[in-house]
């Protein structure tokens, strides 16, 4: 028996490094109170500025106003697609997995910032945000 545990002395490290490998996956940072928090804001603010677009367009704007917002708006839908496919699978109830939410973490810059590009535009042609 003693020579068995000397031969598979290695077996036992097995579980520690399968251990340190999972926990390598998982962000240890990784808030997930804020980060479900920024989640929701990020998502409420993207569908208010979706609806101010829907109503500006019954505004006599010009072809390349509506074209610079119309762009915009894609870009924002583009960027934000993996936080609204998170808030629908959530919605209905659908489980997750840690890579998804992961990428739907790594999203939240980009689409953050599309939403701010469409913010400064609408701002900037003087369209006032609620």
């Amino acid at each position: 028996m003693i020579a068995w545990i000397k031969k598979y002395r290695y077996f036992y490290f097995l579980p520690f490094f399968c251990l340190l490998a999972s926990c390598a996956l998982v962000d240890k940072t990784f808030k997930p109170d804020n980060a479900a928090e920024y989640a929701e804001l990020l998502f409420k603010r993207q569908n208010v500025i979706t609806q101010q677009v829907m109503m500006l367009f019954e505004y006599d704007l010009t072809e390349t106003e509506e074209e610079k917002i119309s762009q915009a708006e894609l870009e924002m839908h583009d960027a934000c697609h993996l936080l609204n496919e998170f808030a629908n699978r959530e919605i209905e109830g659908k489980k997750m997995s840690i890579l998804f939410k992961k990428r739907v973490q790594g999203s939240f810059n980009a689409c953050d910032d599309s939403v701010q590009r469409l913010e400064s535009i609408l701002m900037d042609m003087g369209f006032i945000l609620e």
